[in-house]
């Protein structure tokens, strides 16, 4: 057995833009992308049943459906002061070590490789982002993860599609905590894709990007706090 986390969006009166369930399901081991698929439709069936839900979208190469694939932050396409990246791409060129960074030429990379480049290893402790200008600093969702990710579905042509979904899941995403640990990533492409359809029952979609980016520190070195109804 194994546990993963579900994340849901929110009704309207919620002061948090989404919420998240553990669930446990039955594990199939093995590395290929078949066994993973079959660890989500297990994850999935018992996620329906705790939560009572009919529609559960995995995002990762390992969905069954090409709607997760084409999501997943590795595919996901985003358009960068004239350029285009994908998500994945555009968040490690854009961190800022002790050490060191932004390192601006990862952004010419392919997701993988920008992930595997070694200088994000060896550069000391995560500080913060850089990215157009702006300084972010290490929050919890919604946060510059949440904001790059988002910034990729408003580009894309998937909008209509995503709000369908009752909840979304990512197998890969192997915090089982509803607590975040430290030294574990925090981030999770499905808990994006719930502040994204939380987002837009609430605020009109020309909104949605301003309101991420109050929790970004202008070149000024202002910030705002980050309010859930702007």
């Amino acid at each position: 057995m194994a546990n993963r986390l579900a994340f849901l969006p929110t009704a309207l009166n919620s002061l948090k833009l989404y919420r998240e369930e553990l669930i446990e399901f039955e594990w199939v081991p093995g590395m290929a992308i078949s066994q993973g698929r079959k660890s989500v439709r297990n994850l999935h069936e018992a996620a329906k049943e705790q939560l009572k839900v009919s529609e559960i979208l995995e995002i990762s190469t390992r969905s069954q459906i090409p709607l997760g694939v084409a999501l997943s932050a590795f595919n996901l396409k985003l358009r960068v002061l004239g350029s285009v990246s994908t998500v994945e791409t555009a968040y490690q060129s854009s961190k800022v070590f002790e050490g060191g960074g932004p390192y601006l030429d990862i952004f010419g990379l392919t997701s993988l490789q920008a992930k595997k480049d070694p200088r994000l290893k060896n550069s000391g402790n995560l500080v913060g982002f850089h990215f157009e200008n702006r300084i972010w600093p290490l929050t919890a969702s919604p946060n510059f993860y949440d904001y790059l990710y988002i910034r990729g579905l408003l580009d894309s042509d998937e909008m209509e599609n995503i709000v369908r979904y009752e909840a979304f899941t990512d197998l890969a995403f192997s915090q089982n905590s509803l607590k975040q640990k430290i030294g574990k990533s925090f981030n999770c492409q499905a808990r994006s894709a719930a502040i994204f359809v939380s987002l837009l029952s609430r605020m009109k979609i020309n909104q949605i990007t301003s309101f991420l980016e109050k929790s970004a520190i202008d070149e000024t070195g202002s910030t705002e706090q980050l309010k859930l109804f702007p």
